[in-house]
């Protein structure tokens, strides 16, 4: 076997390769499971993980295992910077834990501007990596990360796991933190008082990986769905509601160990991850010594390498998205009508006109009623931007009528979306040698049915109206924008 000293890694020249670093961490034996939260093997795990959480916080603000250090690598919180921050921790003087730090913090994807596809693969080095620091600090090699399922159906649907609600337990309190919503902490499902199912599992009906045209692709559909809906539901803009303070809150990695659970059903449902130049980006991450690590993206692709496995994993959609028309991704889709103007969501309810593609030469409804049956009608948002997280979901309606109040007119809601990366941050200077980014994101609703629906109804207008409704009080500081919103056929 390959061995590169202690003294190359010290200098801080040297790397491991990643081959080496997974030989010697999965070994000949069984892939580890991990487990829910909620089961008795989950609860066992926690209390392994509630340990180490309040070792890694006393632990030296040098050291890469250290709680901060660890929640840097996704973010560092809004209220310094980057720089600032390695300043004050590590000083002038330069050191290999220093640079580790300048490579791996700040490198989160893709909630900045990067490249959308690497969202599922960067989360699962982090959280791997992650959960071999709690196997090393808490001595327990048996150590698997549990996942929170708050899509299971029952009285457990959306209510954070009663471990991490114990503020002076004397086993569980480091699993807590004040700063989550009331309904967090109460023991109340997150998406009480929601209209439709925020923390529902459409993305699994997705046949392709990436984004084409009007149609999400599974990585974004996840990513900007149910993924930013619990951080939104979860916590405000000092914990998971904010990008740079995410991590901080020790739920966070139960909340991505369930999103990589769930590329793990994808996957397993028939979902084939794509070979793109981005599979080859790599990223820097620490091992238990501190040792810097160069991981590839395309060798974070099968769990099975990696050394683990989950308890369970979700069965296949009844439904996929319109798995009887082909392949709509490949299709190029046709404006139908589009509001491009930007529209503000400060307070209330906003009803918002859109207005027939200039170059149409019949009437929209005639146009999408007549539409092929292969082809579907999307509702499209992009250019979501804010000066502040909003702190609450958003629901959006098309052709509620203007005397029915949004949480009576669930037969118009389409979806929700949230700001949670909508704010323009500063990755800094990272040691991520990639592919630059790829397409804005945007929100896509299929509503081919509603749209047939309303037209069989005489419900569907020639200048829809499309309602973009708060759920509770926005932040005041938000000032949230959306830049575009368009009917698509595809």
């Amino acid at each position: 076997m390959t061995t590169i000293s202690r003294r190359d890694f010290v200098r801080g020249v040297a790397a491991i390769p990643l081959s080496l670093w997974l030989m010697n961490r999965v070994g000949a034996g069984a892939p580890r499971v991990r487990y829910d939260a909620r089961s008795a093997k989950g609860e066992e795990m926690l209390k392994i993980y509630a340990a180490a959480v309040k070792a890694m916080q006393g632990l030296e603000g040098t050291d890469p295992s250290n709680w901060t250090f660890q929640w840097y690598t996704h973010f560092v919180k809004s209220s310094t910077s980057k720089s600032a921050e390695i300043q004050r921790i590590f000083g002038s003087a330069p050191s290999p834990h220093k640079e580790l730090a300048q490579a791996m913090w700040n490198t989160c994807q893709a909630h900045s501007g990067q490249n959308e596809n690497l969202f599922l693969p960067w989360h699962r080095m982090y959280v791997l990596f992650f959960e071999d620091i709690i196997r090393a600090v808490s001595k327990r090699d048996d150590f698997t990360l549990p996942y929170w399922n708050y899509s299971a159906s029952g009285p457990t649907h959306g209510v954070l796991p009663d471990p991490f609600r114990k503020k002076d337990d004397p086993t569980f309190g480091p699993l807590y933190i004040a700063e989550r919503n009331s309904l967090a902490n109460d023991g109340k499902p997150i998406d009480q008082g929601q209209s439709g199912d925020p923390l529902g599992l459409s993305a699994l009906k997705q046949t392709q990986y990436s984004q084409s045209g009007a149609v999400q692709g599974f990585c974004l559909a996840l990513d900007s769905g149910l993924h930013g809906n619990v951080h939104v539901l979860t916590g405000n803009t000092q914990n998971m509601g904010a990008v740079p303070w995410a991590a901080r809150d020790p739920i966070f990695w139960l909340h991505h160990c369930n999103i990589d659970r769930l590329w793990a059903s994808w996957n397993a449902n028939g979902g084939t991850n794509p070979s793109a130049p981005w599979n080859d980006d790599t990223f820097v991450f620490a091992d238990i010594k501190g040792n810097r690590v160069v991981a590839k993206v395309s060798d974070y692709f099968d769990i099975a390498k990696l050394g683990y496995s989950y308890d369970r994993l979700e069965p296949k959609p009844g439904k996929m998205l319109a798995a009887a028309a082909g392949d709509i991704g490949k299709r190029k889709p046709q404006q139908a009508a589009r509001v491009g103007t930007g529209v503000s969501l400060e307070g209330k309810a906003v009803r918002v006109q859109l207005e027939s593609a200039a170059e149409a030469a019949e009437p929209l409804t005639r146009r999408l009623q007549a539409a092929p049956k292969e082809q579907r009608v999307f509702l499209v948002l992009r250019g979501l931007e804010a000066q502040a997280q909003p702190e609450v979901l958003y629901h959006v309606y098309l052709e509620l009528p203007e005397k029915v109040a949004p949480e009576k007119g669930g037969e118009y809601h389409v979806g929700t979306f949230t700001f949670f990366d909508a704010l323009k941050l500063d990755h800094g200077d990272g040691g991520h040698a990639g592919h630059g980014s790829g397409e804005d994101k945007f929100y896509s609703f299929d509503v081919t049915d509603l749209v047939h629906r309303l037209g069989a109804g005489k419900k569907l207008s020639e200048k829809p109206v499309v309602t973009i409704a708060p759920a509770g009080e926005p932040a005041a500081a938000a000032k949230p924008v959306v830049g575009d919103i368009e009917l698509q056929v595809q």
